[in-house]
């Protein structure tokens, strides 16, 4: 495909999910849910911060309770580098999501990292399946549907449109590899190191391909940590990249003791004293 081939699917995928979007607002989505989750199959999770609250959080919240009013949804609010900006959004953010009692959350004052709202949203977590979401996700009236006829429910650890914004895993994986490093303190190569050790359990993700759901990869203009990290990439943190590359080692070609991975796209092997902490018990799991 050429360049403008390429820029033109873009361009049409875009008016397409403008449409869809708009299409939004001519359901009735109701801004509250008086039922408890009944759905024990899987349970949708979502990672949050101030930024986000009214352009994403809000309508995706609305959508997913019109789709899954039966299902358990996870928020994680992540903290903010301004703390007098933070609690004001807590206070509205607490009061939006109280109004469904499908919507499990749990705030946090000060920004944490990444891998630490994903084990904490997996904790809360009732199903043994859990979805895995950024908050700068849109998706259409289809999304149940391809999640429950797709196959990604067989899996046990599925990437949605090869990208780590949308997943599922099971907490059987977290048995076998582990919780997620929460030495990394913000985001950015967690889905790296989690893939490498996914690898060396003999592990390796499945990929499921939706048209019903679009990663809008908004780069934020006022992130969690503030100036106290740098960014890189537009929107990863610098600190991950250094507690990345100081626990594994990488190699182009074949060598001793390394093993290939796809996402590292060479060969990688863990840095002696660098395993990963078990940061909580396996029963948390239950």
């Amino acid at each position: 495909m050429g360049k403008f081939s390429r820029l033109s699917a873009v361009l049409l995928n875009n008016i397409k999910w403008w449409f869809i979007k708009k299409s939004w607002l001519f359901v009735s989505c109701k801004n509250n849910n008086d039922k408890l989750p009944t759905n024990q199959n899987y349970t949708l999770g979502i990672t949050t911060y101030k930024e986000r609250f009214d352009t994403y959080l809000k309508p995706l919240i609305l959508h997913l309770n019109h789709l899954f009013p039966d299902t358990q949804i996870v928020v994680a609010v992540n903290g903010f580098h301004n703390q007098q900006q933070q609690q004001i959004y807590l206070e509205k953010i607490t009061a939006f999501l109280m109004s469904f009692k499908n919507v499990t959350f749990f705030t946090y004052d000060e920004p944490q990292g990444l891998c630490k709202l994903w084990n904490q949203i997996i904790i809360k977590a009732n199903s043994p399946k859990v979805f895995l979401f950024n908050d700068d996700i849109s998706i259409n009236k289809a999304f149940r549907k391809e999640i429950e006829t797709t196959g990604i429910l067989n899996s046990n650890f599925g990437i949605i449109n090869q990208s780590y914004s949308h997943y599922l895993i099971d907490k059987s994986i977290i048995q076998k590899v582990g919780w997620f490093d929460e030495r990394f303190p913000a985001i950015g190569y967690e889905d790296h190191d989690y893939e490498i050790r996914m690898a060396l359990n003999g592990l390796v993700p499945e990929f499921f391909n939706f048209s019903s759901i679009k990663n809008e990869v908004v780069v934020p203009k006022d992130w969690s940590w503030g100036e106290n990290d740098n960014i890189i990439l537009r929107k990863y943190s610098s600190a991950n990249e250094k507690h990345y590359l100081s626990k594994w080692e990488f190699s182009e070609i074949e060598k001793e003791g390394f093993i290939f991975v796809r996402i590292a796209q060479g060969y990688v092997k863990l840095k002696v004293g660098m395993e990963t902490p078990n940061f909580y018990t396996t029963t948390e799991l239950n």
